[in-house]
């Protein structure tokens, strides 16, 4: 039996080595097959009425729907390739090309069990933004997360309108999750039986169309807007500012500089790391902070400030006895593989975003996403290594599981409303250099304690009858670095918090909106023209005030179409 063990461990490696190594090299040679391709491409003029920076979720909804065809859209990355649609696929795509591969700064009251304390923040380099990066799921938009965002409720109300159409129209496709394990419906009975509010547990909506992803890139593709001049592989260094008013930009493209001018406007939708260092970049920030690196200061906002994220931890914490269909078989059989190709992905594990079910108690700050999978899924081939984990922490926590055939599944408890707050900083006036990314995780205490809040709830949750029924337990093993403390107390759910701190891939706020009167402002908050300036723009997620109570990319479709009707009076 141990034989047969160890030889589905070591097959389950091989098939994500080919794989991954596989994809890898294609991935990475599709993208600079894209940039070769457009090499030589480059802006037909020297004047434009717009400038758009960036195609992810906010400026491709921007590019489709505004109303010039004297646009010119710049994009810092490569066009996707068609595999990036697939579902499965999207934990592949980081580290590749397509990938900025962001790392925060080493954390002082977190991420104990990573390669130098650092995060890794994946990022999107590629036409179509961090949309094609994320895990697809839609957020049901509450009211109460967007108080105190606009002046008035006339503005909010109008806001709100953008949350009800979606579904209906061609912008942001969404279907119900077409694949699911027992796992998911076994939370929600157990929700059910602990007496948590109905509607608490639901399985999520995901931007995808015929079980594959969909972007608002795809949607601006679809608008063909033949007049706007689409740059690939156009990196901005900054935006032009004379007399206090934006006139362009000056960005590169294979070593050389072109300075393109804006007769109407520039807006910025690089997101919320992208957007500030632009803006630092063009003397546009915290006066001090660009004098220290020898940048001459034009406006003094509180550009780069404000940063903060969804943070969790959990990763394989829950054991179960019973077996889950996401092994390499199963993926590749061939009944599997017909529903994707012909069944627009019902049934189909290749349409599978993650998430099989997502939990709601926004009024104790706390959300779930459940993921049938754990970091043990490819027996140790690639996932640890995006979160950027120890190997020595892998060894000691996580390879038993293979050794001993475990199913190990993951129950993020998320904290919604982090107290903690971080910044985006530049590290030196050269434009290449990566930014200073700092989201000071856990620095506030009542973070940690609503995440061990969070992991009582969910062994509350393991102990119900539904789950029960799978076997469902919390891995007793102790978590490296908290083996002297005991399990299951408060300072040992404390040392555990504060070793697998875990991004949830959402940071926001950096060019924060709001009135002209607010000095924790950047941009306003009723057309996101940036304070202090005249003709420019910054919308995507860099200008929420806060983190929504859950995944931020239908807020920045919001805001997008929001912008749109202010500023343009057009629908999308």
């Amino acid at each position: 039996m141990m034989f047969l063990v160890k030889l589905s461990a070591w097959v389950t490696f091989l098939f994500y080595l080919f794989a991954t190594t596989v994809l890898y090299w294609f991935l990475n040679g599709s993208y600079h097959w894209n940039r070769l391709w457009h090499r030589w491409t480059v802006p037909s003029r020297v004047q434009y009425e717009y400038i758009i920076v960036g195609t992810g979720t906010a400026g491709s909804i921007v590019a489709a729907g505004i109303p010039s065809s004297d646009v010119l859209v710049l994009e810092a990355g490569s066009m996707r390739a068609g595999l990036m649609d697939i579902p499965l696929m999207q934990p592949l795509l980081q580290k590749t090309a397509y990938d900025w591969q962001y790392r925060t700064e080493s954390q002082k009251s977190a991420c104990g069990a990573m390669v130098g304390k650092k995060s890794f923040w994946p990022s999107g380099k590629v036409f179509g933004g961090s949309h094609v990066f994320n895990n697809m799921v839609h957020y049901r938009a509450q009211r109460e997360d967007f108080e105190g965002w606009f002046s008035g409720d006339n503005q909010l109300n109008q806001f709100m309108e953008y949350f009800q159409r979606w579904g209906e129209d061609e912008l942001l496709q969404m279907e119900d999750t077409k694949f699911g394990t027992s796992l998911g419906e076994a939370f929600s009975l157990a929700g059910a039986s602990l007496g948590l509010k109905e509607g608490s547990f639901y399985r999520p909506n995901v931007t995808t169309r015929k079980g594959d992803r969909w972007t608002t890139s795809h949607f601006y593709e679809q608008q063909k807007r033949e007049a706007h001049e689409l740059i690939f592989n156009a990196l901005v260094l900054k935006v032009l500012i004379e007399k206090e008013i934006a006139v362009g930009v000056v960005f590169e493209k294979e070593g050389r500089i072109h300075e393109i001018r804006a007769t109407k406007g520039v807006i910025l939708s690089a997101g919320t790391i992208g957007s500030s260092k632009i803006l630092l970049q063009s003397g546009i920030g915290p006066k001090g902070h660009l004098e220290t690196i020898g940048t001459k200061s034009i406006v003094d906002l509180p550009v780069g400030e404000n940063l903060q994220d969804h943070v969790s931890t959990g990763m394989d914490l829950v054991l179960l006895s019973k077996k889950l269909p996401l092994d390499p078989l199963s993926i590749l059989s061939p009944f599997n593989l017909i529903n994707y190709i012909f069944k627009e992905g019902n049934d189909s594990s290749i349409s599978f975003g993650g998430c099989e079910s997502l939990i709601s108690l926004r009024s104790l700050n706390l959300g779930y996403m459940v993921l049938p999978v754990g970091l043990t899924i490819d027996s140790g081939r690639n996932l640890y290594k995006m979160i950027n984990l120890r190997q020595d922490v892998w060894q000691k926590y996580y390879q038993p599981l293979i050794d001993n055939n475990q199913q190990s599944v993951t129950v993020l408890p998320i904290l919604l409303s982090p107290a903690s707050k971080g910044f985006v900083r530049l590290q030196s006036k050269d434009p290449h250099s990566n930014p200073i990314i700092q989201p000071n995780y856990l620095q506030a205490e009542s973070d940690v304690q609503t995440l061990i809040k969070g992991i009582k709830i969910l062994e509350k949750l393991l102990s119900q009858p539904a789950l029960q029924q799978l076997g469902a337990e919390l891995n007793p093993k102790p978590f490296p670095g908290c083996e002297t403390l005991s399990f299951g107390t408060n300072p040992y759910w404390e040392c555990y918090v504060k070793q697998l701190t875990l991004t949830v891939y959402h940071p926001i706020g950096t060019c924060r909106m709001g009135p002209v009167d607010d000095d924790e402002a950047v941009v306003s908050n009723r057309d996101f023209s940036v304070h202090k300036l005249q003709r420019l723009f910054v919308i995507d997620g860099s200008i929420l005030p806060n983190l929504p109570s859950g995944n931020p990319n239908s807020v920045i479709v919001a805001l997008a179409k929001y912008f749109l009707n202010v500023k343009f009076s057009v629908k999308v």
